[in-house]
């Protein structure tokens, strides 16, 4: 399995954070009807393969004494501190309850809005690969690990040309917070990360004058880093300006860490003993932003510039070194370069071939790429300052969590 990101208790609920709150009525999600899969010899290794996982100690199933009216009052409750009316609120409640009850069934047990979201996702993927005439998503099974950490990965079917594509079960929620966090801080200064003016030493002001910004984004990554899960980090909804930039950082960074793992299948990554893992990533990343610029030719009610312009892979690939690198200053061992990926910067440079033959999108599209790359740069730069300024009991006590 190649994997962007894992070890936890078992959630103890299915209220996610990043929840759709447009209606799906209005969502414009072609269909793949008509398209035979053949994926039979996928879909039983994945059943061999979730079993074994399901069986682990630390596996993150659903309880199966969870009571589901905790977490309902604790999403009221932040609901009414974001600012939404209790009628908005059962709105969202009443949805996530019908896409629960309609969620698709790949891994027994594991949360069913994760299930939910993976198949929507993994929907308009499929489509968009319809679209532009690909066709190996048909020999695709999916699955969702029941592992924490931000996951997402593709594993072969040896003997056959099929594949699974799985998500852990907090990749979703991983990239909900980032997205949270995110938006909060371009809302900081909206034109500043993108002109002339621009500054690290200015944009890592912007940051540090918000305490409290900066102790949400140290939760997810101390959070995460220590327990591949949300658990440290405070239930904060968006609030009702936030709630559309959030919308579309989420879904980019969702669909470009799927896409990117159809890639692979599509592309035979990992069948040849001749292959360079390291290119097969490049040609991967290229992969998923053609298809994440084909999936935004079908938007949800508006456009989503952070898809098609790439800046949501932008995003996600600057959260994984963030989070690796608050790992490594926590549990003191060194992370070795990877034989597999090559580094984020290299990868993020090959971004500006999306759009490349049409100048004037270029340009847009770019810009987002570059605001993108700005945000997540300064307040990986203020994050592991802060890291590495904890005392060291603090240290030795975030340590015994990620071993706990």
């Amino acid at each position: 399995m190649s994997a962007f990101g894992g070890k936890a208790d078992a959630p103890h609920g299915v209220f996610y954070e990043y929840t759709p709150y447009l209606n799906e009525t209005a969502r414009l999600i072609v269909g793949v009807a008509g398209m035979v899969k053949q994926n039979e010899a996928a879909i039983e290794l994945w059943r061999q393969i979730f079993a074994t996982l399901a069986n682990a100690e630390d596996a993150t199933l659903v309880d199966a004494d969870y009571n589901p009216t905790e977490d309902e009052a604790r999403f009221r409750e932040g609901f009414a501190q974001a600012g939404w009316s209790e009628e908005e609120t059962q709105f969202r409640l009443d949805l996530l309850r019908k896409q629960e009850a309609g969620a698709p069934v790949t891994s027994p047990g594991v949360s069913p809005h994760v299930e939910f979201l993976f198949g929507l996702l993994c929907d308009d993927i499929e489509a968009a690969m319809e679209r532009l005439h690909i066709e190996s998503h048909g020999r695709v099974a999916r699955g969702i690990e029941p592992r924490a950490g931000p996951l997402a990965a593709n594993t072969n079917v040896v003997m056959t040309d099929e594949g699974i594509i799985t998500v852990g079960s907090f990749l979703f929620r991983f990239c909900g917070l980032i997205a949270r966090a995110f938006t909060r801080t371009l809302h900081r200064a909206p034109t500043f990360w993108e002109s002339a003016n621009y500054s690290h030493d200015l944009a890592r002001a912007y940051v540090r004058d918000d305490p409290k910004l900066v102790a949400y984004w140290l939760r997810i990554f101390l959070s995460f880093s220590t327990t591949g899960t949300h658990v440290m980090v405070p239930f904060q909804p968006a609030k009702r300006h936030e709630l559309v930039v959030f919308e579309q950082v989420a879904r980019a960074m969702e669909i470009f860490a799927i896409a990117h793992e159809y890639g692979h299948h599509h592309l035979d990554h990992g069948r040849r003993i001749e292959d360079d893992p390291k290119l097969d990533e490049f040609s991967a990343d290229q992969f998923a932003l053609k298809i994440s610029y084909e999936v935004e030719r079908k938007p949800i009610l508006m456009p989503n510039p952070y898809l098609s312009s790439g800046a949501g892979g932008v995003i996600l690939l600057l959260a994984l070194e963030t989070l690796n690198g608050i790992r490594e200053v926590i549990t003191r061992i060194s992370i070795a370069p990877s034989v597999t990926h090559p580094d984020v910067d290299a990868r993020l440079l090959q971004f500006d071939s999306v759009s490349v033959l049409k100048p004037q999108e270029f340009v847009a599209l770019r810009a987002f790429r570059i605001a993108s790359t700005r945000i997540m740069k300064t307040v990986q730069s203020v994050l592991l300052e802060l890291t590495n300024a904890m005392p060291p009991d603090a240290h030795k006590l975030l340590r015994a969590l990620s071993e706990a």
